[in-house]
């Protein structure tokens, strides 16, 4: 109990400082938003936002995890994976946010660039996960668990690096509307700290919770900062660490099932073009098939045409009870 409160002290502090510091710290080092011409002509008034405000929260959660640390019964080794894993995805992130300033395009790593930085990421994180000890693996809507050291190397590393690229991608491809990349990520972190964990991954879950709220502040509609790829990136990284450190990364596609609807509407985008040579949808992301406005090219799936606001409300709904659903299928054991 004693960890979950300094957690929650830790976590109110940072929320006024993320707040706060987000927008100044990106008009600081004046990293201004990239918008792709393909996208929404109503996104084109947001080029020029200040970008790359994520290293504000992810700062405050790496400097509360150390705090947390300090102040309880020190680091242990699940706690590490985590810090590791956000770190990791930050990284990548903030290389890919370099690269996109200097060119001056939306474009920082080419796919397959980013896919190999990620698999190379999740690579290191391999490297940590012997130390993990016993830990057991939730099985959804099962009372089972698996033993993870009971888990041939040719079983558990390809889950960890599936786990961690795929969910990294799938917060960064969400972060396309005001908000609607955070809002998601907190919903998910919320249902996974509801599902397991000791007082040391919860606490410093409530770290990260915070941060992210003071940054939601700042990145609400009409939003004054975004995240920037080293935002979403560390994000996806904290969130993929909670879920592999707590046993519940087999409930993450359930829990963050927003996040896998956004990548997989990618999946098919491309590949209804490749194939028919008609897009699925009006855009992709999905969520900007939701919004309104029109394209010159034909798509088969229409569109509600909803304001922005709206996109990112009703996507929260949904991703809360994708949230709901992971928390009741890993609470049956």
């Amino acid at each position: 109990m004693e960890g979950l409160r300094l957690g929650l002290v830790l976590g109110l502090i940072a929320l006024p400082l993320a707040a706060w510091g987000s927008p100044r710290f990106a008009r600081l080092i004046r990293a201004g938003q990239r918008i792709r011409p393909e996208g929404p002509v109503d996104h084109q008034g947001k080029a020029g936002t200040p970008t790359m405000g994520g290293i504000v929260p992810l700062g405050l959660i790496v400097a509360g995890t150390g705090l947390f640390w300090a102040l309880g019964q020190g680091p242990s080794a699940a706690g590490g994976f985590v810090l590791l894993s956000t770190v990791v995805g930050g990284l990548i992130g903030l290389v890919d946010d370099l690269r996109s300033q200097q060119g001056g395009s939306s474009v920082g790593f080419f796919p397959h660039q980013t896919l190999l930085a990620q698999a190379l990421g999740a690579g290191v994180l391999c490297l940590l996960v012997p130390s993990l000890g016993e830990l057991k693996l939730v099985v959804p809507f099962s009372a089972g668990k698996v033993s993870l050291a009971a888990l041939p190397l040719w079983a558990w590393v390809p889950l960890v690096v599936a786990a961690f690229v795929g969910t990294v991608n799938g917060v960064n491809l969400a972060d396309g509307l005001d908000g609607l990349a955070t809002g998601l990520w907190s919903i998910a972190l919320l249902g996974l700290l509801g599902i397991g964990g000791g007082a040391e991954l919860r606490g410093i879950g409530l770290v990260a919770l915070g941060a992210g709220a003071g940054f939601l502040w700042a990145n609400a509609y009409p939003a004054r900062v975004f995240l920037g790829n080293v935002g979403a990136m560390g994000f996806g990284g904290f969130l993929f660490g909670i879920a592999f450190a707590t046993g519940g990364v087999f409930l993450l596609p359930l829990v963050g099932g927003a996040f896998v609807l956004t990548a997989l509407s990618v999946i098919l985008q491309v590949g209804s073009y490749k194939l028919t040579g008609v897009r699925l949808f009006k855009m992709s992301p999905f969520h900007h098939h939701l919004e309104a406005g029109g394209v010159p090219w034909p798509y088969r799936i229409r569109s509600p045409g909803w304001p922005e606001p709206k996109v990112v409300v009703r996507l929260w709904v949904l991703g809360a009870a994708f949230a709901l659903v992971g928390v009741l299928a890993g609470s049956l054991g």
